[in-house]
């Protein structure tokens, strides 16, 4: 069973929640911020807002990166939930770089080529285990 990791936005956090909960139900593991534990001090940067003001190269900023940069590296597959912000694009990156095989589900509001990095885009969460479990993925 492979193990994802999952990302998308706070503003579109219920969609997120579904993903991840349509996996949970194929026996799959993920890793999301929607539910990842983080300590204190990086807890409050990972609610919604909590980062926005925050120093870049503070050691809180540090922590949640490293945190999450390692789930990342430790999962095999890749969901970018849409719409999304900038530092969910930013993951699909690095997970397409790092070999993953990326996943996307939701509206797409306009075409852009890099989302060829994405082996499918499915419309909802249903959509996404239907590809998966043709693929025998999950």
């Amino acid at each position: 069973m492979s193990t994802f990791f999952v990302a998308g936005s706070w503003r579109n956090r219920a969609a997120v929640l579904d993903v991840v909960a349509a996996l949970d139900q194929t026996g799959a593991t993920s890793y999301s911020f929607v539910r990842a534990e983080y300590d204190a001090e990086a807890a409050v940067l990972a609610a919604p807002g909590g980062a926005d003001d925050a120093a870049v190269d503070s050691p809180a900023v540090r922590k949640l990166f490293e945190q999450d940069l390692a789930a990342l590296r430790a999962a095999e597959q890749f969901v970018l939930v849409l719409p999304a912000g900038a530092a969910a694009h930013v993951e699909a990156g690095i997970a397409f770089g790092l070999g993953k095989r990326c996943w996307a589900v939701g509206p797409v509001d306009r075409s852009e080529t890099l989302y060829q990095i994405f082996e499918s885009m499915a419309p909802d969460a249903a959509g996404l285990i239907e590809r998966l479990r043709a693929l025998r993925i999950v």
